[in-house]
């Protein structure tokens, strides 16, 4: 037994203790040899780890010279090899010399599987962010809603879906697939209030080209008003921010005060955390105060 109690030299006396333990706790069986190179170089880092995941993990040392029973039961070939063993089960195993990042990797799914499972949803959406961004939109598309059938609660790739629907102009068809969720979710919210904006715009069926080519000749209030919020619906957030700040520099009392609530309801449709909604919010106050 060493000094850290998550630390046990196996032998054959306590092997089966051991795995008994591995009932309740991931135990990590270390096979190696003093001969054996990058067992020793590799020995730090596991110890490291035992001791960071005190009371999660147990490193089990095997000297495999001394212990070749129980290195045959395990069917070890090569050093250093490493078994993870729980619930009396072989999980997972390794071989070779292995860096403490592919350690940590490896041992998530056991020791920390709500990490694991969120490192592995962020590795998808990024791939399908840049299959959209590669112009193939319609395989993308598919994997986002294949996805969401198996598993309905898996909001972000929801709220990504929604996302490329309405950036491709397929507003009902990202109004639906919102409405399949009916509870107030973190990551639909900005969604949410992007629609009730696209319900109160002002009236009228000009272009944002159109409009933008008025505030450029004369910069009347109304022409701002619109382009910014027709603009924040269309998703140019910074460009509808920025038109709806300069109405309320430049007309702060225009329709008893729209471009501040204009501006809130804008901040509402960006994403808990935005640097854009931090940055306008910042410029808003300097010309509130």
């Amino acid at each position: 037994m060493q000094d850290n109690a998550s630390i046990i030299d196996v032998n054959e006396q306590n092997i089966q203790q051991v795995l008994e333990a591995s009932r309740q706790t991931p135990v990590l069986v270390d096979f190696w040899a003093p001969w054996c190179q990058p067992c020793l170089q590799m020995a730090p880092i596991l110890e490291k780890l035992a001791a960071e995941y005190q009371g999660k993990l147990i490193l089990a040392k095997v000297n495999a010279d001394e212990q070749q029973n129980i290195a045959a039961q395990f069917g070890v070939r090569s050093l250093p090899s490493l078994k993870l063993v729980y619930q009396g089960q072989l999980v997972a195993e390794l071989e070779g010399a292995q860096s403490e990042g592919a350690l940590r990797q490896w041992l998530a799914p056991v020791l920390d599987p709500e990490a694991a499972e969120k490192e592995q949803e962020e590795g998808f959406l990024e791939q399908i962010r840049m299959a959209i961004d590669a112009g193939h939109g319609d395989q993308a598309e598919q994997a986002l809603r294949q996805t969401l059938q198996q598993q309905p609660d898996k909001h972000a790739f929801r709220a990504l879906l929604v996302e490329f629907l309405l950036g491709e102009g397929r507003q009902d068809e990202a109004q639906s697939v919102l409405a399949e969720i009916a509870e107030d979710v973190e990551e639909l919210r900005p969604f949410r209030a992007r629609f009730a904006l696209l319900d109160k715009l002002p009236a009228g069926n000009e272009s944002l080209k159109t409009l933008a080519e008025r505030i450029q000749a004369d910069g009347k209030p109304e022409d701002l008003h619109a382009y910014g919020l027709r603009a924040a619906a269309a998703g140019q957030f910074r460009e509808g921010l920025e038109a709806l700040l300069t109405l309320l520099r430049d007309h702060r009392d225009y329709e008893e005060g729209v471009a501040r609530a204009a501006l809130l309801q804008v901040f509402d449709c960006l994403p808990k955390g935005d640097p854009l909604a931090s940055e306008y919010r910042r410029k808003m106050f300097t010309y509130l105060y």
